[in-house]
């Protein structure tokens, strides 16, 4: 790639990955300012930089200095370039929203790599290119390695590429410039006011995905979200509508779901063509998941309107959704004989509303429910938890809440303040809800099994401080029918 004279090798926007013949954009951040390292760039063999500041006086004037208004959307444009715009030369389906992502980007993933395609995903869990899988950093990676991910999926032949887009990489320009085809809204609701200002902030954000999007592309919205309208008014791309309700071009209806998974119909507008001009002609199709709830109902249903959009056929995509197995942390059913365990790491008000509003549609006598306080993530998101948790405790006939620190189990950067539990704890008293406080994990998990009798129901939530419960749970389990056999 040229830059003026310049053979331009590489860019970036670390002065601590430099190398000779790159560009480096010095970008101001939350904790540090890019600016600082500009000499050091230079020294490490930089060619040219680029900065939203007036630069004076600096050693860095022996290379071209380039000011730009917007150095985040500069390093998303150059890393694009550098690249030869590889979003453009494969299907590239965009998912963005508060809860869903995840599982909606895998079960897209899913459908497309069961019927022969080389599929790629970035996301929250992984990043996979065809079958080449490596653990992901982030939800949306930085620009630079996006652009060196999508050039990778070109390179071996991958021809649908799916990707969790955060409002965090949107707002930060990490997608600026992507060629997305298909473009799908879950559902937005509180989250991440560590980076907005406020929730029009957070609503805006998001919309602007969609309003980057060209013509011919598709705008997949979730038209029961209470933000649908919102986010599709004024788009100059296709809005298609997918949801429950009779008003959406491609719906679910006839829902049934228990322990064992989901059951439901979907129909499809008449005349209603998909990306590639052609009508979509069938009738009415039921499906079988083996997901809990209906939320996952919704991201079922946008796989499959994507999917469908993107020419699946019914029998291609009956046929994969049946394999598709519960997402690590999910709902997961962990346990199913005498009574049962379900595991969720529900992370914010609007997913631990998702997992109650399915739980209270289950078949169960007693309740009980182990809680870990969502650590080092501030006071606010502890609060709309602990409402969560008052709103459905008596809609849910709790028998027993348990909320723990998990302090063993929490890592270094998920260790619970004292503020975030006297948050939890404040505004669960306040709402009169009862529960039992515990610092650690296991012995709250022992208190509830010594009570559990048959058909009661024990509910695991929390982040990432209880992403070990699922097997300290089995673990004991085990140990304890050993010793009942013994």
């Amino acid at each position: 790639m040229k830059i003026g004279n310049q053979d331009i090798l590489g860019i970036t926007c670390d002065s601590r990955e430099v190398k000779p013949g790159y560009a480096f954009v010095a970008i101001k951040g939350f904790e540090d300012d890019g600016n600082k390292y500009i000499n050091e760039a230079i020294e490490s063999g930089a060619k040219v930089i680029y900065t939203e500041e007036d630069i004076n006086g600096l050693d860095s004037l022996k290379v071209p200095i380039i000011k730009v208004n917007n150095a985040r959307q500069r390093l998303a444009q150059l890393a694009n370039q550098l690249y030869n715009q590889p979003s453009k030369k494969l299907t590239l389906i965009g998912v963005t929203g508060t809860n869903g992502k995840t599982t909606t980007t895998h079960l897209i993933e899913h459908l497309f790599a069961k019927n022969n395609f080389k599929t790629g995903l970035i996301g929250t869990v992984k990043t996979k290119i065809d079958n080449k899988v490596k653990e992901a950093q982030l939800t949306t990676p930085g620009a630079v390695e996006i652009s060196n991910c999508l050039n990778e999926m070109v390179q071996r032949g991958v021809n649908v590429a799916t990707m969790e887009v955060s409002s965090h990489g949107i707002k930060l320009d990490r997608t600026a410039g992507l060629d997305f085809d298909l473009i799908i809204y879950t559902n937005l609701g509180r989250d991440h006011f560590d980076l907005h200002e406020n929730f029009a902030d957070y609503l805006n954000t998001k919309k602007k995905l969609f309003q980057e999007a060209a013509q011919d592309k598709i705008a997949l919205i979730n038209i029961d979200d209470a933000h649908a309208e919102e986010i599709s008014s004024a788009l100059e791309c296709r809005v298609i509508n997918y949801g429950f309700s009779e008003r959406a071009d491609i719906q679910a209806e006839l829902i049934a779901y228990g322990t064992e998974g989901s059951r439901f119909r979907v129909s499809v507008e008449d005349g209603l063509s998909n990306y590639y001009g052609s009508e979509i002609v069938l009738e009415e199709f039921e499906l079988e998941l083996q997901l809990l709830g209906k939320h996952n109902i919704y991201n079922a249903l946008a796989a499959i309107a994507a999917a469908l959009l993107l020419g699946l056929s019914v029998n291609e995509i009956k046929t994969a959704l049946k394999s598709f197995q519960p997402f690590y942390r999910r709902l997961n059913v962990i346990y199913d004989y005498e009574f049962t365990i379900i595991d969720d790491c529900a992370h914010n008000y609007a997913s631990y509303k998702a997992v109650f509003e399915t739980i209270k549609d289950l078949e169960y006598n007693d309740l009980y429910i182990i809680n870990a306080i969502r650590g080092n993530r501030g006071v606010q998101v502890n609060k709309e938890i602990a409402e969560a948790i008052a709103e459905f405790t008596p809609l849910l006939g709790v028998t027993e809440l348990y909320i723990s620190n998990c302090e063993r189990l929490a890592g270094s950067r998920d260790q619970v303040t004292a503020a975030e539990k006297r948050t939890v704890i404040q505004t669960l008293n306040e709402q009169r809800v009862d529960f039992e406080f515990w610092r650690e994990f296991k012995p709250a998990l022992l208190a509830a099994l010594a009570k559990v009798d048959n058909g009661d129901l024990v509910l695991l939530l929390g982040a990432h401080a209880m992403d070990q419960a699922a097997d300290i749970s089995l673990n004991i389990l085990q140990k304890s029918k050993e010793v009942s056999l013994g």
